[in-house]
């Protein structure tokens, strides 16, 4: 009897986003983490510039869900043992921030899509995309309990959508056009970079932000300014946040000042 020809139809599984040990995003089809973080090569990869569309969000969503999405997902990142160690060494750094000025603005880079896939629907990356954003205004709230004078919030991500782009503003942080929120990082700025691709990071370190919430940074390469900043700069390595590891996976809070953290 004749073999059937007929093929079997794959399965398509829903892939997400990891940054492996060296600042870089890698696409899974899900599993443990650490055990996708050893498989990765650090052979290197050739640098594209892709041109990348805004998200794609559910046709059902609406504003009111995400906004309650991100609550949901801000509640649970306040809660996190990870926040209370970050907020710990954040307030040091602000105290002593006072003796020399104010922050005079907050820029975020590469946060993603809270609300929408990218890549066709291929990647989900709307719950790291969640609790990036909520670190991100539990910054801007602790650093507008220390300051007097006023800031900005700024955010820029050619992926991000309408939906997004209205729950940004809902949290008052303004939503820039690429390459229009690099102008606004100074050496009194805070560059919040969680998604930030290198050659990206290679732009913009050079102005020196006081602080910077992202990386790792440590595994660039000789001369570049990536090593340059982490040459002068402390850090604190973020803890395991539980409820999502990769969301914040081996980054770091960076400043320029004195040495005196305890961590």
């Amino acid at each position: 009897m004749p073999h059937s020809s007929r093929t079997k139809r794959p399965t398509i599984a829903k892939r997400t986003s990891v940054t492996d040990t060296d600042g870089w995003t890698h696409v899974t089809n899900g599993g443990n983490v650490r055990r996708v973080m050893r498989r990765q090569k650090s052979e290197p990869q050739p640098v594209h510039e892709p041109v990348l569309a805004p998200a794609e969000a559910p046709g059902r969503l609406t504003l009111s869900d995400l906004q309650a999405q991100f609550q949901t997902h801000h509640a649970r990142w306040e809660s996190s043992e990870s926040w209370n160690k970050v907020t710990g060494v954040l307030q040091k750094r602000l105290k002593q921030r006072a003796q020399t000025g104010p922050v005079d603005a907050i820029v975020c880079i590469g946060l993603g899509s809270p609300s929408g896939f990218l890549r066709d629907g291929w990647v989900d990356r709307r719950a790291v995309s969640l609790y990036q954003l909520a670190a991100l205004v539990s910054i801007k709230d602790q650093v507008e309990s220390h300051s007097t004078a006023p800031f900005k919030i700024y955010a820029q991500d050619p992926v991000f959508n309408t939906l997004d782009e209205s729950l940004l503003n809902d949290l008052n942080i303004t939503v820039l056009n690429h390459p229009e929120g690099f102008s606004h990082i100074t050496e009194n700025s805070m560059l919040f970079c969680p998604g930030a691709e290198r050659q990206h990071l290679e732009l913009l370190l050079p102005s020196k932000p006081w602080l910077l919430f992202g990386g790792p940074l440590e595994h660039a390469n000789a001369g570049g300014a990536l090593q340059s900043y982490v040459e002068n700069t402390e850090s604190y390595c973020v803890p395991t946040f539980e409820a999502l590891e990769h969301a914040f996976w081996n980054m770091r809070l960076y400043w320029i000042g004195e040495k005196d953290v305890d961590e």
